[in-house]
């Protein structure tokens, strides 16, 4: 019984943390500022 507790628990934890991720999600990063970032790391200039 208590075993059945704790996976309720568990369930109930899951669901939150995957509404929690979809409502603070981030937008796509675009392809121009990718290729910027891969640019600059592979020249050796950091921010």
């Amino acid at each position: 019984m208590v075993t059945y507790g704790c996976l309720a628990i568990l369930f109930l934890f899951v669901i939150i943390k995957g509404f929690a991720l979809q409502l603070h999600q981030r937008k796509p990063i675009s392809r121009e500022d990718t290729d910027r970032t891969l640019y600059t790391i592979l020249n050796g200039e950091r921010d």
